[in-house]
């Protein structure tokens, strides 16, 4: 598999740019697609990024552009997208630092900057601002309930399906269902202000340099729409996020909605069912942990 991608990756580079490649470096893969650091024999590199899902790649390329263009945020510059053979491949700026979920960062004294660094770039991507709510390349939608309402029922459809076919637990099917026909309560505040979201906004999709622990890019967004400024906010509760309580601090910069905590969680449900949706697998011990938080933050609110 990794011999066919790099022959890929040669050709497309040399297609679009010209240059014949020297050598390639894996650099890690996700659910999504492999990267690869890639050498050029005048001793320029890029990173490139394939993936067997070349609309999804397409579609990441696209807003990749988008969030360079309209924010001053953390974004790399992108170059070029290919498609050969089934595989997307997406050609962008090699930035040299470590992953998010990089061990060594557990152990660092300055963690505080760290987490400070992260807020403070969401801050900024926050900062573009819309007139209307909805897809970044089609956002007609006067208010955010009306939009999110019908991704809601697509979420909710979906996952009576695959609940139908036994491929969703019955606690997931529980809260979407409860979430749902509750759908008014949880979103009886309106969101004036369409705000700019890269969609995926947690730690194994920054990039962080090693010795000053500064971040130094966002990579690989996913659903980017002009939406409510929370959205996104469960990406900083996960992982290692949570440990360096990311959300508090956003909490402490930023003034939140009544029921931030019950769409946080139900947003946090609903996008990982959405990847479940497109790519036909999923953690389901994930799922199902949102969805318990879910179903407590209800109780909580008072909303069940």
């Amino acid at each position: 598999m990794q011999m066919k991608e790099e022959c890929l990756i040669k050709n497309a580079v040399n297609k679009k740019t010209g240059y014949i490649v020297d050598n390639i470096s894996p650099i890690g893969n996700g659910a999504s697609g492999s990267v690869y650091h890639v050498f050029f024999n005048n001793n320029n590199s890029i990173a490139v990024k394939i993936s067997k899902h070349p609309e999804l790649i397409k579609k990441e390329f696209e807003m990749l552009l988008y969030l360079k263009e309209k924010t001053a945020s953390k974004i790399p510059d992108v170059y070029f997208f290919d498609e050969d053979e089934g595989y997307g491949i997406i050609a962008m700026e090699y930035i040299n630092g470590i992953s998010g979920t990089d061990k060594s960062l557990k152990f660092r004294f300055n963690k505080k900057h760290l987490a400070e660094s992260i807020v403070n770039n969401l801050i900024t991507i926050q900062q573009a601002h819309n007139d209307k709510f909805g897809p970044f390349d089609n956002a007609v939608y006067d208010t955010w309930q009306e939009y999110y309402k019908l991704f809601a029922d697509e979420i909710y459809t979906f996952s009576k399906h695959m609940h139908t076919e036994n491929k969703l637990d019955n606690v997931v099917m529980k809260a979407v269902k409860l979430s749902y026909e509750n759908f008014d309560k949880i979103f009886e505040d309106e969101i004036k202000q369409p705000t700019l979201i890269h969609g995926d906004y947690w730690m194994p999709n920054f990039i962080i340099d090693k010795k000053t622990t500064e971040l130094l890019s966002v990579v690989d967004p996913f659903n980017v729409m002009w939406a409510d400024p929370e959205y996104e906010l469960f990406a900083l509760t996960v992982g290692f996020g949570k440990k360096l309580r990311l959300y508090e601090l956003y909490k402490s910069k930023v003034r939140t909605s009544k029921y931030c905590d019950v769409k946080l969680e139900m947003y946090a449900l609903y996008s990982e069912l959405l990847w479940y949706k497109k790519l036909g697998s999923i953690t389901h011990s994930y799922l199902k942990m949102r969805s318990k938080k879910l179903i407590k933050q209800l109780k909580k609110n008072s909303i069940i």
